[in-house]
């Protein structure tokens, strides 16, 4: 009996030692994905510190024109078939859209708020006094209102903002709101109020977005398509020039 006793207790005793022992075991994999955590964690914080102290300097289409870039947009402003005269050269330093004086723009803007999706059409008679484009017209500066409402020879008429993305475009685009034209480089655009049905052709002066900086122009006269007729409220003074001969150049956009 006695033998029998004795090795009951030392498998009791082998038991209790083997629990002992399991229970003394060291959690590997808790404390492995812990430490995973706390190591992603640091590397995380890191990378967020390190894009803070250095930002990137990078900007995307969507964020041009910015400061520091110049664009050249070339503009004309029909009334009823007829082109009239360029806008004369002006130089307002507080306007980042000003004109050369041979039927193109120089887009340059001068602070945040003319930069991007702000550098649109609307910003064009800030930097040129004396002219205004609405939904339903224009002025020149010194001219007279350009109106749809008063037709085109007794014919109704319509405003539109015609835009080419470039020379060899063939089909403009057409607006209504300025704001809703954005400038782009070596772009072409056309205020006009025509008699409905009727497209422009594009300005006389596109031709000069080839020779800007240059004392050269383009010569000839540009008609839009159709049977509309200039009339009494808006005449032209001239045939819109430019001195020269449109060369080739190397593009600015960015």
């Amino acid at each position: 009996m006695a033998s029998k006793e004795s090795a009951r207790r030392v498998a009791r005793a082998q038991a209790s030692g083997r629990g002992a022992k399991v229970r003394r075991q060291i959690p590997l994999g808790f404390y492995s994905a812990l430490a995973i955590i706390v190591v992603a964690g640091v590397a995380v914080i890191g990378y967020s510190k390190y894009e803070i102290d250095h930002p990137t300097s990078a900007t995307t289409a969507a964020d041009q024109p910015v400061i520091g870039t110049t664009w050249h947009t070339a503009i004309g402003f029909d009334a009823c078939g007829k082109y009239l005269p360029v806008l004369a050269k002006t130089s307002a330093v507080k306007s980042g859209v000003t004109s050369l004086g041979n039927g193109v723009l120089a887009v340059a803007p001068k602070s945040k708020s003319e930069e991007g999706a702000n550098a649109t059409l609307a910003l064009v008679p800030k930097g040129i006094a004396g002219l205004t484009i609405t939904k339903n017209g224009f002025t020149l500066p010194g001219g007279k209102a350009v109106l749809a409402s008063a037709g085109c020879n007794g014919k109704p008429a319509k405003f539109g903002i015609y835009v080419w993305s470039s020379l060899l475009a063939t089909k403009p685009t057409v607006y209504v709101n300025p704001s809703q034209v954005r400038l782009q480089n070596d772009q072409i655009v056309t205020v006009g109020v025509l008699a409905k049905g009727v497209t422009p052709s594009q300005p006389p002066t596109a031709a000069n977005l080839a020779t800007v900086g240059s004392t050269s122009t383009s010569t000839g006269t540009a008609k839009s398509t159709g049977t509309a007729k200039s009339t009494g409220t808006a005449k032209s003074t001239g045939t819109a020039k430019s001195t020269g001969t449109a060369k080739s150049k190397s593009s600015t956009k960015k």
